[in-house]
């Protein structure tokens, strides 16, 4: 995955990922909600994009209400039943937070 670090008030903003395993990728999943501790988080399926081991799910304008910025984080399952997040908690902050252009 690329960070996407800003993105204007009631824009989509689209999220890409790259995922290999030699067992095969099960899901990709993309996790976000608002930054407010008063909600959880929504699921979007990460969907193939065609390229080859990308996938992409896009969080809807309609859900990027100038009150609030953004956080996300995308949870991966492979072909055995193994799971990972990333951003990778054990080497930075497990989510990202998108900044919007108000």
């Amino acid at each position: 995955c690329e960070y996407i670090r800003s993105a204007p008030v009631g824009g989509d903003i689209r999220v890409v990922a790259h995922a290999t395993d030699p067992s095969g990728v099960k899901s990709l999943r993309l996790r976000y909600r608002h930054v407010t501790q008063y909600e959880d988080y929504l699921s979007l399926d990460m969907k193939p994009t065609g390229n080859p081991d990308e996938y992409e799910a896009t969080i809807p304008g309609d859900f990027v209400i100038p009150e609030w910025d953004v956080m996300y984080f995308v949870e991966a399952i492979d072909g055995a039943g193994n799971g990972t997040h990333w951003p990778d908690f054990r080497r930075e902050q497990p989510y990202v937070f998108v900044h919007l252009r108000r």
